[in-house]
């Protein structure tokens, strides 16, 4: 008692250090994984800035180098030119230059005198610009960019960047300006994905806003973020609520060259640690998942502890079953040797004895006698079916079948053999309901259920017979079988017997087991019962107690509806026209047997007791024979393929093919041999009849 606490204190103690383990791993896993996103998204913040702004300075440069060459070219030629050539010329020169949307030459009272294209208005007086102000005065130390500014014309949002325009001797002699269009500019930086909340965002060095990746709502001249122009010159990447949109964001800014442009990339923080955020949930669930294991495997443990003894019987009841199966597997495997081995001696008892009875004077002692020894063989040859169908060696064929005709039909056989006092009660309730499978195997489920009722009354007493339509709503486990949701017809077969003890109930479907005396009973009626109701897909409950009778209950799945056949009246046995039959079979007693059946319905037979030498008369007369009717299980040459024999030196040929243990095995050889019929022993004198005439009618 003390070790098994002792264990369960460790089983604990090691699950909470597994857990803690795992969550303190997790937990730093995670502070490694924030660390290096931060790490990732500054970097990538900082490159993309620095690449972004060195091409927003060589933009400008571009300007620049335009806005000097035109001073030059002005200075030094331009101004001996006529107007009209003049514009022709400055017109050549925005044609390199994508962004300059126009370039236009201000004299040094401010009038504006050239410009590269027409624009719908006249030449205007822009002495009171701040760009031309800051020129004329020389405070603009060389590029002046202005502040944006909506054109008249285009009504776009634009840059006027300008130059001071000198004398020869040094003195202020105008401007040259450059209209750059923002929407160039812009659309250089409409590839950049900075993310969910992320934008670009270009000002000049007093806050105004220049460009403004995501556009919103279009460019306001008057709208300044000063607050950004607080980044320019501190450390690459810090951290701030954007003055933008209010939320916490990864600021990069850098200067734009020499220029007075400041470029600021932003990230919403929360979208740059999304990785994370996501990784830190995946690794929070595994952790309650963990624990939610670990916790599970501990009860599990402890659970298992308090269970080793009831393990323990469990495992003996589990061996106690396969070596019941293993038994029952053993004896369906010698009650299928023993049932092929006696149907041939079966075979010959009831052919023979079937000819004597035809041939005896009805009345006579010899025809009782031999009445008798019929009866005998024919329960001998309900017993072979029953041990075959017991060892599964026989395939019936299933077709929708009225459960309720079959049972008034058993009921009608039953009812004359019961003793006077003992009262058969009927309740058929079932109508056209159909079970899908063999007439001959659900008669014999009613019929076995009835006999075992009517033996264990004995003297005097009740059997009730119930037969209705149900459904069941769920599945649920019976004795026998689980019962699965669906419809069922209900078989229910009750005595006011003597009941049974717990130790018959629980061998009462075991084969050969039976609590007669010797002689009275061969313990194989419950099993069939329980053989062909399991192959049928239905279940078996029994309800039973010493002295207070039993009742068993048979559920068949139902498969449609099926009317009842009315009996018809037996026609007489089609008789043959002299046709040679070939018969083989390694039992001489059988082969005579099917001789005289033969000669008696008007055929013309030639036995052999060996396959081989049925072939070699076959091959010296292949024209002789009619039709052929062997025996499978054959030394040697079996039956089946002596008749792919046959049929390879003859196609056409008719072969019957007759064998005691009738399989899926055994049909698929048939078939691939060519054979007409495939007959079950022990053959009677009406089977092999209509057999014959359905073989000659086809041919």
């Amino acid at each position: 008692m003390k070790s098994g606490e002792r264990l369960r204190q460790r089983i604990i103690a090691a699950g909470v250090v597994l857990i803690a383990a795992f969550a303190g791993s997790a937990i730093y896993d995670g502070w490694r994984l924030h660390q290096q996103i931060m790490l990732a998204n500054e970097r990538e913040l900082g490159n993309l800035a620095k690449a972004l702004a060195e091409q927003g300075a060589r933009t400008l440069q571009a300007v620049d180098v335009l806005l000097r060459d035109t001073g030059e070219w002005w200075e030094t030629t331009g101004r001996e030119l006529p107007a009209d050539a003049v514009a022709t010329a400055l017109a050549s020169r925005v044609v390199g230059v994508s962004q300059v949307s126009v370039l236009t030459l201000v004299d040094a009272r401010g009038m504006q005198r050239h410009r590269s294209r027409v624009t719908g208005e006249a030449l205007a007086d822009v002495s009171d610009r701040p760009y031309f102000q800051s020129q004329r005065e020389g405070s603009a130390g060389g590029l002046f960019i202005n502040e944006p500014v909506i054109t008249r014309t285009d009504r776009q949002p634009a840059l006027v960047v300008s130059r001071r325009l000198n004398t020869r001797d040094g003195a202020f002699d105008g401007v040259v300006t450059a209209i750059v269009t923002l929407q160039e500019m812009q659309a250089a930086y409409t590839a950049i994905d900075l993310g969910e909340g992320g934008a670009l965002i270009l000002t000049l060095d007093d806050g105004t806003l220049v460009v403004r990746q995501p556009e919103v709502n279009g460019l306001d001249p008057t709208q300044r973020y000063p607050e950004l122009t607080a980044f320019k010159g501190a450390p690459l990447i810090d951290r701030s609520v954007s003055p933008v949109d209010g939320r916490a964001k990864l600021v990069a800014a850098v200067g734009v060259g020499k220029r007075p442009l400041t470029l600021t990339l932003t990230r919403d923080e929360d979208h740059a640690l999304r990785p994370w955020h996501d990784e830190m949930r995946s690794a929070i669930i595994r952790t309650l998942l963990l624990t939610a294991l670990v916790v599970l495997t501990i009860a599990g443990l402890l659970r298992q502890l308090r269970r080793l003894e009831t393990g323990e019987a469990e495992k003996a009841a589990l061996e106690a079953r396969l070596q019941k199966a293993q038994r029952l597997e053993s004896l369906g495997t010698l009650a299928g040797g023993i049932a092929h081995d006696f149907n041939n001696i079966l075979g010959a008892i009831l052919g023979f004895g079937e000819m004597a009875q035809q041939h005896a004077a009805p009345g006579s002692d010899m025809r009782r006698y031999i009445d008798r020894v019929m009866q005998a063989g024919a329960r001998a040859r309900v017993l072979v079916r029953r041990i075959l169908d017991f060892s599964r060696s026989g395939v019936a064929e299933r077709v929708p079948v009225n459960i309720q005709a079959v049972t008034e039909e058993a009921i009608a056989m039953l009812r004359p053999t019961l003793p006077e006092a003992i009262r058969f009660e009927a309740k058929l309730e079932a109508g056209i309901s159909a079970v899908l499978g063999d007439g001959t195997q659900l008669y014999q489920v009613v019929m076995n259920l009835c006999t075992n009722a009517a033996q264990a009354i004995s003297d005097a007493g009740t059997i009730e017979v119930r037969l209705d339509r149900v459904h069941s709503d769920a599945s649920k486990p019976l004795l026998h079988g689980e019962l699965a949701a669906g419809a069922y017809v209900r078989l229910v077969v009750s005595d006011d017997g003597p009941g049974m003890s717990a130790e018959v109930l629980q061998r009462a479907f075991d084969p050969f087991f039976t609590t007669k005396k010797v002689g009275e009973g061969t313990g194989l009626g419950l099993s069939m019962v329980h053989g062909i109701v399991t192959d049928l897909g239905g279940a078996i409950d029994i309800a039973t107690a010493p002295g207070q009778g039993t009742q068993v209950t048979v559920w068949l799945p139902v498969s449609g509806e099926s009317e009842a056949q009315s009996p018809r009246p037996e026609p007489s046995w089609p008789r043959g026209n002299g046709q040679v039959v070939m018969v083989v079979d390694d039992e001489r007693p059988l082969v005579e047997l099917a001789e005289e059946l033969l000669a008696e319905l008007g055929y013309e037979p030639v036995g052999f007791d060996s396959s081989e030498r049925a072939l070699e008369a076959f091959i010296a007369e292949p024209k002789r024979f009619d039709a052929v009717l062997t025996d499978e299980m054959l030394p040697g040459l079996a039956g089946s393929e002596l008749a792919a024999r046959l049929l390879a030196l003859r196609p056409g040929l008719p072969v019957i093919l007759v064998s005691g243990n009738v399989g899926a095995a055994l049909e698929q050889r048939a078939r691939e041999a060519g054979v007409v019929e495939l007959l079950r022993k022990p053959l009677g004198l009406r089977e092999l009849a209509d057999c014959l005439a359905r073989t000659f009618d086809a041919g």
